[in-house]
């Protein structure tokens, strides 16, 4: 591939990656510098050398082609797209983005086109897939080249549309530089990953940036119950349709029901909508059967209706697509339904919280088990909010015992809770009056609520990674107990 009067055989920021022929671009990253390691991948071949810091090299000595740059990043980015010859532009793509419901609202995309007999590519948190080819993820939002890599496989296998998830840190890294989407989509925006952010002005304004690259003849889904939903809208230039609750959405949904097996709601298009050819979709409202819990899914389901009606999938279509959609691993998943209940979160920040216990609000049970535990190396300040979302929804509950654990000996090293993360979000809690058991380790906490849980009681498993296992240890122990 000719790029920029070379000749290239791929194109990397990792020295370990370069081959014969490869463009190698340096990036002095958050934890690494790849300058230091442009000696190694000339070594190891490559063709031509890209860096923000040419003043600091021996040009003459190194006996290849290097080229400044003002960001690196964005320059990856170029390289990436035009190296794979610009995939993004030769399929239908889907950006979802904000806080919550990335995962989700992509999974429901994709499934939905699926089941319609489209073939279909998703890049996100869970897996990354290709037509039928399935492989399990690494980053919410891989790398630029892996990025471009994937979609160009998905062009090779003439997949119609591709659903991805795109994460604050996929647009602070220049990630999406480039990509041409067709449709992107506002889920929420709350406080997190504000390790890579100054502030969350900053997060905001990254999550903005994905409609910032949109032209005008593009589509926009914004969620307009969001509280910075406004800010979102604000001088961006695609075509823009809201979804959600209030009056005020486009697309809107009523006579909402909530069980354990799922929810039902009546989706109303409250008045004409174009798509991007600027071809009519008519007022209508139809019922959704879906088996996910919750408002929050609802609202991900809001989005991915309109996705469908943008492509002019049948009514009957869309309604029998998201029926069959099914809850996957940790996403309030309900993992034993018998006697009593028990539900599986990965939640990690107040959002995800806040949706969970929004969701138990509306459930028929007894008494309440919650055992939730702490996110570990993300900070002081998400793990008090955290702590401040259960004492301000406890008391709203039925009879509640709440269960605090760090998860020791099955928290990854990037997870290990701190001591100072730990004693704040203890003291948070007991300062807002709320009762709690702290265990240092999952195992007690969860033979403690399988000894006295009882008939139409609910069980919630709350936490991020550590807690992966926490469905299979208690399914395990019903067993014995039950």
């Amino acid at each position: 591939m000719k790029i920029c009067d070379y000749d290239i055989s791929g194109v990397t920021c990792d020295s370990r990656k370069v081959n014969p022929g490869y463009a190698f671009v340096a990036i002095n990253g958050y934890q690494d510098d790849g300058n230091k390691y442009i000696i190694d991948a000339i070594q190891r071949g490559a063709k031509v050398i890209y860096t923000e810091e040419v003043a600091e090299l021996k040009i003459d000595e190194l006996k290849v082609p290097i080229i400044k740059v003002n960001n690196a990043r964005e320059t990856l980015a170029k390289l990436a797209d035009e190296f794979y010859d610009s995939p993004s532009q030769k399929l239908k793509l889907v950006g979802v983005t904000g806080t919550n419901g990335k995962t989700t609202t992509t999974h429901l995309i994709e499934s939905l086109f699926a089941t319609n007999d489209f073939e279909t590519g998703l890049i996100g948190t869970v897996k990354t897939k290709v037509g039928d080819e399935v492989e399990e993820a690494t980053l919410t939002t891989p790398g630029a080249v892996e990025i471009n890599n994937f979609l160009g496989k998905m062009v090779n296998k003439n997949v119609d549309i591709a659903a991805m998830e795109v994460s604050s840190h996929g647009l602070k890294l220049n990630r999406v530089d480039g990509l041409d989407f067709d449709i992107v989509v506002h889920t929420n925006i709350t406080r997190d990953h504000l390790d890579l952010h100054n502030d969350f002005e900053d997060y905001l304004l990254t999550k903005k940036e994905l409609f910032k690259q949109c032209t005008d003849d593009k589509m926009a889904l914004i969620n307009i119950d969001d509280p910075y939903a406004s800010r979102i809208i604000e001088d961006i230039s695609p075509k823009i349709i809201t979804y959600g609750f209030s009056k005020e959405a486009q697309v809107r949904a009523i006579d909402v029901q909530y069980s354990t097996e799922g929810s039902r709601f009546t989706v109303v298009i409250q008045k004409q909508l174009n798509d991007m050819n600027d071809r009519v979709i008519q007022p209508q409202r139809f019922k959704v059967d879906l088996k996910l819990l919750g408002k929050h899914n609802i609202y991900n389901a809001l989005a991915t209706i309109i996705i469908g009606l943008l492509h002019r999938l049948e009514k009957r279509k869309i309604q029998e697509g998201l029926r069959r959609f099914k809850p996957f691993f940790r996403r309030l998943e309900v993992i034993y339904n018998d006697d009593f209940t028990i539900i599986d979160d990965c939640a990690h920040n107040p959002g995800n919280y806040k949706a969970i216990f929004e969701t138990v609000k509306e459930l028929d049970y007894n008494n309440l088990y919650i055992i939730n535990a702490i996110r570990g190396n993300r900070g002081l300040t998400v793990n008090k909010e955290n702590a401040e979302i259960i004492s301000e929804y406890i008391p709203k509950l039925n009879t509640t015992k709440l269960y605090i654990t760090s998860c020791k000996k099955l928290a990854n090293k990037y997870d290990i809770v701190a001591d100072e993360e730990r004693e704040l979000f203890i003291k948070t809690l007991s300062n807002n009056g709320i009762e709690l058991k702290y265990f240092n380790r999952l195992q007690p906490c969860l033979y403690e609520t399988i000894e006295q849980v009882g008939d139409n009681d609910l069980v919630l498993l709350i936490g991020a990674h550590a807690m992966d296992t926490a469905s299979e240890r208690i399914l395990n122990m019903i067993k014995d107990y039950h």
